[in-house]
């Protein structure tokens, strides 16, 4: 039996809708990639009433997504395994939620969650071509 990576199995990120169609990127253990408070990210879902965090943006071209910290350096480049109603939500809002921390996969997220370890983060995205 072969996992699946990148659909939220072994390490893979995953995308998500919440409710209101808010597209949200899913990125197991950020150990490799930052996460600061100085940069934006906190701890509450609070961070979607705010303006997304300056400096850092998304640029979509399906199935590709970038994302880039304020230094201009990739936070997350890769292909994702996203339907074609993420991507519309994504050109829809302009902005797209970071989601991390201490989880490998979809199956540790919930624990994380429950224990008050997730970090989040809203940044402005844009999509250069139509899904």
């Amino acid at each position: 039996m072969e996992i699946v990576a990148g659909a939220g199995l072994v390490g893979g990120v995953w995308p998500e809708l919440m409710p209101g169609q808010c597209p949200v990127l899913v990125v197991p253990d950020a150990a490799r990639r930052p996460v600061t408070a100085e940069e934006g990210w906190a701890r509450d879902a609070g961070v979607l009433e705010r303006d997304p965090a300056p400096g850092w943006s998304a640029t979509a071209s399906p199935p590709c997504l970038t994302v880039r910290r304020p230094d201009g350096e990739a936070w997350f480049d890769g292909e994702l395994a996203a339907g074609r109603e993420w991507w519309r939500a994504l050109r829809a809002h302009e902005v797209l939620l970071l989601v991390t921390g201490p989880f490998t996969s979809v199956f540790d997220f919930r624990p994380a969650a429950a224990a008050g370890n997730l970090t989040l983060l809203a940044v402005r995205a844009r999509t250069t071509t139509n899904p």
